[in-house]
């Protein structure tokens, strides 16, 4: 008796996503988050995560989250005098905070009071984290941000590179300083964005090295 062919059996379809609400490289990241302006002028912003789709496109991961951004709003153009939060897509890949790691693979530093954000212009040090306590070469203050006393902001924070030595092109002295993802007093910041802790712990937690993580800033 001839047998029936065997049918093949079909594959799952692989789950679309959806597009980002706003542009920028995405690069090789497969875990994102985004920050949506309604306008330049925009002190607050929808944080979302999100995680690349096997078919093609994102999926949302976790609810949108309401955010604070710059007191003068974003811009594509900020720098050091102006308290804007920058527009474009940039990396994540470094941590720190007051704080013990709450659980994030990304290098995380725990400050301790010799820890600095270095923000003088003109310092070959700019725009990066130094740990000096005395003979240092740049100034024990104002512009620099003193970061283990800098609370509740710096209990955790998750460094954007924008104009880091991580960025394209490297630094550009004047071009904008230390903005980081950080927790909210509730209210606008001096360019960085601000969430609540126990909304930035799950998303550092969730943050990992292999998954090339970026953040996309942008408008709506």
């Amino acid at each position: 008796m001839p047998t029936s062919p065997v049918r093949p059996v079909p594959r799952p379809a692989l789950r679309r996503g959806q597009s980002l609400p706003v542009s920028g490289s995405t690069a090789g990241a497969t875990r994102l988050i985004t920050v949506t302006g309604a306008s330049h002028r925009s002190t607050t912003a929808t944080l979302q995560a999100w995680i690349r789709a096997p078919g093609g496109g994102w999926l949302k991961h976790g609810p949108s989250i309401f955010a604070h951004t710059g007191v003068d709003g974003l811009s594509e153009r900020p720098s050091e005098w102006i308290s804007t939060t920058p527009i474009g897509s940039f990396t994540i890949t470094q941590a720190f905070g007051r704080d013990p790691n709450p659980g994030t693979s990304l290098p995380y530093t725990q400050t301790t009071p010799a820890d600095w954000w270095i923000s003088e212009v003109g310092n070959p040090l700019y725009n990066t984290r130094q740990r000096c306590s005395w003979s240092c070469s740049f100034n024990l203050g104002s512009p620099n941000e003193h970061l283990y006393y800098t609370t509740p902001y710096y209990n955790y924070s998750l460094v954007i590179d924008y104009n880091t030595r991580n960025a394209p092109g490297g630094v550009r002295q004047g071009a904008g300083s230390a903005v980081f993802l950080h927790v909210t007093d509730g209210t606008a910041t001096a360019g960085c964005i601000g969430i609540p802790q126990s909304e930035l712990v799950p998303i550092m937690q969730w943050l990992t090295p292999q998954a090339h993580p970026r953040i996309l800033i942008g408008i709506a």
